[in-house]
């Protein structure tokens, strides 16, 4: 009985383990922007933003599209550096939604640029998505907020 006891407790110190070991920690969150869209308007919001801990640079804009239910998010990562050593950006994840005016998410996407480096002063990036956005109900603003995580290597 002691036996079966002692490999019963062992077993799942070793499954412990294992996760411990397999689990990758998530990359940091480099921007987080918030653009805040008229529903009735179809001219380009223009954003942009610094990626923390470096220079690298998203610019960007939202813009609605014909049908009134969705709207076009558009990115251009770049990277422009002086610096005699400027580390590569690889961007990990870019997770890009709509929400009401109360922060009630209502449509996302997350884009997985398979860890593509941004070098610097070389080629942009670009991405873009689709999504639904908030019907109108009665107010006349939505937002699309924009996180892109990552870090310097």
């Amino acid at each position: 009985m002691k036996r079966r006891f002692a490999f019963v407790a062992l077993l799942p110190l070793c499954f412990a383990s294992q996760l411990v070991i397999g689990q990758e920690q998530s990359p940091p969150l480099q921007a987080d922007v918030q653009v805040w869209i008229n529903h009735g308007d179809r001219r380009l919001v223009p954003f942009r933003a610094r990626l923390e801990g470096g220079e690298a640079t998203v610019r960007g804009s939202v813009q609605n599209l014909p049908g009134r239910e969705t709207v076009l998010v558009s990115l251009r990562f770049d990277y422009n550096s002086r610096a005699d050593i400027a580390l590569d950006e690889l961007i990990s994840q870019i997770v890009v939604s709509t929400s009401d005016k109360a922060g009630n998410e209502f449509s996302r996407v997350t884009i997985d640029p398979n860890t593509i480096p941004l070098n610097p002063n070389r080629a942009p990036l670009y991405y873009s998505a689709t999504l639904y956005h908030p019907p109108r109900n009665g107010r006349s603003l939505y937002i699309a907020r924009i996180q892109v995580f990552g870090n310097y290597e």
